[in-house]
């Protein structure tokens, strides 16, 4: 069932030593996730569909885990938007949006509005 490899990353805003706005990205979790795409035979999870350009990542549940994150499935990387509990502490549905970035600097400069 958690046959593939993800990585979950944290942005952190922080302040150089001229006051500029910057960010620094934090690893946070390692895990073993199902991966649920738009078709094919499995596009729904926990009976809700998984809409286009939406990929949804199962993983055992964890904490702090929260939208705004990413996450690094391969060579690619999704924002975070939404994710969803199944059952107490049991399961942990994380809702990503795909994107064209193939780096974690455009990741930074596609999901943030300054």
């Amino acid at each position: 069932m958690f046959d593939r490899r993800i990585e979950i990353y944290a942005f952190i805003n922080v302040r150089d030593e001229y006051n500029d706005r910057g960010f620094k990205v934090t690893f946070v979790a390692e895990a073993y996730a199902q991966r649920t795409e738009n078709g094919g035979r499995e596009n729904m999870y926990a009976s809700r569909i998984v809409h286009e350009n939406e990929v949804v990542y199962t993983i055992r549940w964890r904490s702090l885990i929260l939208p705004g994150m990413v996450i690094k499935d391969g060579d690619d990387y999704r924002r975070v938007t939404a994710t969803q509990e199944e059952g107490r502490h049991r399961l942990l549905h994380i809702v990503t949006v795909k994107t064209d970035a193939k780096d974690i600097e455009n990741m930074w400069n596609a999901t943030t509005k300054i």
